[in-house]
């Protein structure tokens, strides 16, 4: 059976810098992943550690209780 490059994930678009695109591109290399892979497996890492040190919300909350709207008058 074929391989295609067909999945079910949604699309996203991000723009990264030029250090970054080198940076992404020597890790799929050096991990035989693709792109894609290496942004999802560095994203997840970065998500645990923002847990652990308690800089992000933990899981179960709602990531929009940690944002407050002060009402003020318009002249």
């Amino acid at each position: 059976m074929p391989k295609t490059n067909y999945s079910n994930k949604p699309v996203r678009s991000f723009r990264i810098s030029r250090e970054g695109v080198r940076q992404l591109k020597a890790l799929a290399a050096n991990m035989g992943r693709g792109e894609s892979d290496v942004i999802e497996v560095a994203l997840d890492r970065m998500y645990r550690e923002e847990i652990r040190f308690g800089q992000l919300i933990r899981e179960g909350q709602n990531p929009e209780d940690n944002y407050q709207v002060t009402e003020t008058e318009e002249e």
